[in-house]
Parts: structure tokens; sequence; C-alpha cells
């Protein structure tokens, strides 16, 4: 099989890419290992629906292992992996938050003296952040002051809930920073009812997944879509160009040529199919003359306090409903605690079933009616990266064909850990002052590993770096990575607005390139 370029993986980045790519009028294939989601998932408030969060539905392949899932060897990782492997990727499974980076994401080491400075700054974004926006519907309120000026959303501003409302208020009142969070409302199915969380299978797909905005419009643009089709191997000729990549679909083998290669399998994936795509001239995997291909992995490290309160805050109307972020603490905020710092996300809904469980024994409540009166913050730890943490190939575990899966090693920093500890104190503090009756901490979410950043760096130079500022591999010509893989540093906020910025960016510079 012959095409153009070659898009792996059709989740949000890998979606961008396909599209951006079809615009320009190039020939482009997008090969997903997984297939479409099935539209048939029972309510969120069904017993059944609950059933298959803790199976089928579960952000963990580990533990989901289904057809497309892969086995990863996570015993040495302190938070476990948590994407899905469909079409749309892990756009399936978020809570919709897709905020931008800010300014200073781009230049930690200017800033703070830890890791290094991108290779190019917010401005080189913009563009791609908007055009991004424009294309998944992204719903916010401009006027935040931690971010440069931007033109007013073309999308209406979700209502916001009694609770959410409320914690604004509290959080003007201390001076600390408060503003809606950027979500992606466009395209619903249903009216949403609040029947459970923002998961995976949620009839209302208020979510916009990728697999309902950048695919049929990269399809309708002529671009293929293969699914089912794992790429287990890149080959490349005597110059290192990548001559073809090793496909798998139903227990047949084939191989799949093209002029330029995209990497869009995530964070863990990418480095995974370099590290197996070794060769004479590559013994440690392609592109990986460096020895950084899976090195610095950065995750978001998570915690959360949840407060009590003795009157209940009524449960959220229809609709989808906005919620707050605070960035008070985003940066570094005194010598000797800890560099850089956290993202504080409010929740109208406990995260800790501790909480809910004492309280509905301790005042004879339902555990329905006990969790109105609990609210909460998640807390979101900036991680710096390391050499230590990283996606290797596994010694342990292989897949049916023979080949080792990936393996994740991770611990939380002592910096990272930093993080979360004193800023759980200063929210438990802030619950405290208006009023609450009792807080929990939960201080690290084992089940986060959804953002798996850094295993591919970008640079300027080819001895410290995999790919140059546009994601292409430094050692390998016609091959490039528009992931998450290639980011410097890891931010507070979520990144998947800034890979498929990142991607966006990089199909132009393919396109201007065309040979």
């Amino acid at each position: 099989m012959e095409t153009e370029a070659l898009v792996i993986g059709a989740g949000p980045v890998g979606a961008a890419a396909a599209w951006r790519l079809a615009t320009h009028g190039i020939g482009v294939t997008c090969v997903e290992q997984g297939e479409w989601f099935p539209t048939d998932c029972p309510p969120p408030d069904s017993p059944r629906y609950s059933e298959l969060m803790h199976d089928k539905l579960h952000t963990n392949p580990n533990v989901r292992s289904g057809p497309a899932d892969i086995a990863i060897d996570d015993e040495d990782s302190a938070i476990k992996p948590a994407f899905g492997n469909n079409v749309g990727g892990s756009s399936l499974y978020w809570a919709a938050h897709a905020p931008r980076f800010r300014p200073d994401d781009f230049t930690v080491h200017d800033t703070d003296s830890v890791a290094e400075n991108w290779p190019l700054r917010y401005a080189d974004l913009m563009p791609y952040y908007s055009l991004n926006e424009a294309m998944t519907g992204v719903a916010y309120v401009a006027g935040d002051p931690t971010i440069p000026a931007r033109m007013p959303s073309a999308q209406r501003y979700p209502s916001t809930c009694e609770a959410t409302t409320w914690i604004a208020g509290a959080l003007k009142s201390k001076n600390w920073h408060a503003w809606p969070t950027d979500i992606v409302a466009g395209r619903p199915t249903k009216h949403c009812v609040h029947e459970g969380p923002c998961n995976i299978g949620c009839a209302t797909r208020r979510a916009s997944g990728a697999d309902r905005n950048y695919l049929p419009a990269a399809m309708s643009r002529g671009a293929r879509l293969l699914t089912g089709t794992r790429i287990v191997a890149l080959e490349h000729g005597e110059d290192g160009r990548i001559t073809a990549a090793v496909a798998e679909c139903d227990g047949g083998r084939f191989a799949i040529r093209a002029q330029k290669y995209i990497l869009a399998a995530n964070g863990l994936h990418t480095p995974h199919l370099l590290l197996l795509s070794s060769s004479g001239r590559f013994p440690n995997g392609l592109a990986n003359g460096t020895g950084l291909v899976g090195r610095r992995l950065m995750l978001h490290p998570y915690a959360w306090v949840d407060a009590v309160f003795a009157a209940p805050f009524a449960r959220p109307g229809p609709g989808q409903n906005g919620g707050i972020i605070s960035l008070q603490f985003r940066s570094s905020q005194s010598a000797g605690e800890h560099v850089r710092g956290s993202r504080l996300q409010f929740s109208a809904q406990p995260s800790s079933r501790l909480a809910v469980e004492t309280l509905a024994a301790s005042a004879s409540l339902t555990q329905e009616n006990a969790a109105n009166h609990i609210v909460g913050f998640s807390i979101c730890a900036e991680d710096l990266p390391e050499q230590r943490n990283r996606i290797t190939l596994s010694d342990r575990i292989t897949d049916s064909a023979g080949r080792p899966v990936p393996r994740m090693v991770y611990d939380v920093s002592e910096n990272s850990r930093a993080i979360l500890d004193k800023t759980m104190d200063r929210v438990a503090a802030l619950f405290s002052d208006v009023g609450a009756v009792s807080t929990f901490r939960t201080p690290l979410k084992e089940q986060a590993g959804f953002h798996v950043m850094g295993t591919a760096v970008m640079g300027c130079d080819p001895q410290t770096s995999v790919t140059d500022e546009w994601g292409r591999c430094h050692q390998v010509e016609n091959l490039f990575i528009a992931d998450a893989s290639v980011f410097v540093t890891s931010s507070t906020m979520n990144p998947t607005a800034t890979a498929q910025a990142l991607a966006l960016r990089q199909a132009d510079r393919i396109c201007l390139n065309r040979k």
C-alpha cells in the first residue's frame, strides 16, 4: 500500500495532523490500532455502566484489556497509564478541558533555571491554538490575566452550577486567581442531564472527541482511515530514511509506503515503536542516537482535597456546566520548597469515596445525598523532566507475537511531591476559612497517567534532542513526531490543545517543504 503521508494514531493529535495535511491536498492515510467506539453504551446512571467503568470502559489499558490494548509493564511506575486505543483516542476519555499553555511554560529555564527552554515560543503557536479551538468548538471566557489577549470565543460558554459559582467568589475574596476553564463544548448529540461523570461511553458525548470533529473533516477532504491496524515496526533504507511501516491487521502483515511518516501514537506508544524499530544503523532504537528516546518522561501527578460542608449544594442543572481553575500557585512560590507549581481545578463532585461513606454513616444520609455536601479541588503539579523516568522495552512481558511491551518507569520526584503537599495545605486552609466541617486528602491519584509527555524531546541541538522545533527527527529526514512526546516541559495545563497546535504547525511545515 502507498500513500503520500502516513499518520500513525487517530487520537486528537493524529486526527488534527491528518486534517491539516488533507486540507493542503496531500494524500494522507491515518492508521489506528483500535476501532470506532460503539454508540450503544448503557446510560451512565445504570448499574451496567458502573460495572463497565471498572472493566471494558476503564481508562487503564491493562484493566480494560480490549482487542486493541497492548499490555503495559507498569510495575515500576507510581502512576498507572490511562488512555484509549480507539478512533478518537483519549479524547473519548477526557473531561473536555482544553487549555492553552501559558507563555512562560516555554521558557522555564529562563524563569527558574531548571530544565530547558522550548525551541519555540507561545507566539509561534498562537494562530494554531486559535485554529484548533475553532475546529474543536472550545468555549472560553476571554480576559484571563495569565494569558495574552485573544478574541472572544465563538462558542457560548456553559452555565456554572451553584457550587462552582460559590467557589469562584471564595477564591476572589482571598485574592486568588480564578477563571472559567477552557472547555470543548461543541457538537453535542444529546442534552446533558448529569447522569454521571464525563467519561467514555456517556451517551450525551458533550466532550466532543476527535472522532467527531477532526476525523470526519479530514475524511471529507480525502484522508483514508485504517482501523484495527497496528504499526509494529518502521523500516529504513541505507540513507536512514523510512521506507515502510510494517502493519498488522486481522492476523496478516503488510507494508505501508509513504514519503512522510508522522508519529502521533502518544508519549508511550511513540517511543515504544521507535525502540522496537532498532537496526544495525540504529542499534538503540530508531532516531535514538542520543539515547533520549523514552527518557525524560513527564506525567501530571495529581492530588485531591475534598471538603465537607454542613449544608448541601444544589445539584448541577440540565446542560453542560463550566468549571473553575486557579493558577494562583502555578509558578515558583518560595525558595527551598519547590520549583514551578500547581494548577487547581474545582469539582462539584467528590473524589474521595471514603469522604462520602464517612459522611453518610455519621449523618445517616444516603451516599447520593452525602455527595451533595462535598466539593473538592484536584491539584496538578508541573512535573520536570528526569532521565530516570522513562519508557523502555519490558524484559518481563511480551505481546502475542513475542515482542517486548512498553515498560513505564516513573517515580514522583521530590519537587513534584513538595508541590502537591504544599498546595494541599493551602487548599485545606482555604476550605477551613470558608466554613468546611472537615477535609479529606488524596495525596496521589494512582490512575492518572493520561498526560504522557517528553519521551522524544524537541530541541535545536541534535546532540541533546530527538527532533527539531518542527517535530522532524534529527536522524531520520522523513520521520516526524507530532504528539506530546516532543514536549520539553510539562506546564500545569492539560497538554492536548498544545499537542494539537504543534501538529497543525508541523503539517503546514511539511506542506511548505513538499517534494
